[in-house]
């Protein structure tokens, strides 16, 4: 793969780490990887999801306004809704409809389509740090900014998209910007092995957006992420994120925290779970074999955003 890193194919989620390995993407040595290379995986990591986690949507349009859409996930098919009582009928609609799917496959199809990712890949705590933005100016105009996280079976990312907003029955609405984050993964729907007085770790990054209605709106942060399972054999999670920074200049934010979940109560290979509105919660699914990474979307404290994180070594 060194010797080549400029052709060589992405057929899989592990020849795409391989690949960026190789490429110096994750700190080491080598050459860096073209935007096309970095894009390729990335997309890679979409089309092979088996579940998506999707925030809300935070709207704020030119003339003041705020509002919310609601958003709701069945396996990889999103709807969302203008009311919080009509998630149920846009999911249904979203899975006869794939031009009304919000999730994988639309995702997929702006990669393809209209986004771009930037060739500089860096690593955060374990995760590789991937950027892209995106134009298009005739249907459905938008200008798009976005950062993402990988795993080697998953991502997540965060979204600040400038578009027309359309009213409940379609219409224009006048122009926006639209905050969301989501979650993708090959999921693992078993529950990490119960062994008696062991734990598991999970560590890794999270990314979000200021939605809150002071100058700090717009402003993107990541810090480090830690998933913790202190007894496997009566399972429960907490989720800490910490070391707050500046996602764009790395400055690190004193002084702003955001408060951890605790003993939240693993379902299977989920846990948490977001209520149609709430602007407080967690959710997440574990991904790979051997429950080998996790990822996540929340929203506290006016953030908005998503988190992964790869196994630990068995303390």
């Amino acid at each position: 793969m060194r010797g080549n890193c400029r052709s060589a194919p992405l057929a899989s989620l592990g020849l795409a780490a391989s690949l960026l390995a190789g490429c110096g993407g994750n700190g080491m040595s080598g050459s860096v990887p073209t935007a096309e290379q970095v894009r390729q995986a990335t997309l890679t990591r979409v089309q092979s999801a088996t579940v998506v986690l999707a925030s809300d949507q935070h709207v704020f349009r030119y003339d003041g306004r705020s509002s919310r859409t609601f958003s709701a996930c069945d396996g990889t098919v999103c709807g969302v809704s203008q009311a919080s009582e009509g998630l149920q009928a846009a999911v249904a609609r979203a899975s006869a409809d794939p031009r009304l799917d919000f999730g994988s496959s639309h995702f997929a199809a702006r990669l393809e389509d209209s986004l771009e990712l930037k060739p500089e890949t860096r690593a955060v705590n374990g995760v590789t740090l991937v950027e892209g933005f995106g134009l298009r100016s005739g249907d459905r105009a938008f200008r798009a900014k976005f950062y993402g996280g990988w795993l080697e079976d998953g991502a997540f990312f965060v979204n600040e998209t400038t578009l027309t907003v359309r009213d409940e029955s379609g219409q224009p609405d006048g122009l926006g910007t639209v905050f969301d984050a989501s979650a993708f993964g090959m999921a693992n729907d078993a529950a990490p092995a119960p062994l008696q007085g062991m734990s598991a770790t999970w560590t890794g990054m999270m990314i979000g957006a200021d939605v809150s209605d002071t100058v700090t709106r717009g402003q993107f942060l990541r810090g480090e992420a830690r998933l913790v399972i202190d007894d496997l054999a009566s399972p429960d999670v907490d989720v800490v994120f910490s070391d707050l920074r500046d996602l764009e200049t790395g400055a690190r934010l004193a002084g702003r925290t955001i408060a951890p979940w605790q003993d939240i109560p693993l379902a299977g290979g989920s846990f948490g779970s977001k209520p149609a509105g709430s602007d407080d919660y967690v959710q997440g699914r574990f991904v790979g074999e051997d429950h080998a990474g996790v990822v996540g979307i929340f929203e506290r404290s006016n953030v908005v955003g998503s988190f992964g994180g790869n196994r630990q070594p068995d303390s």
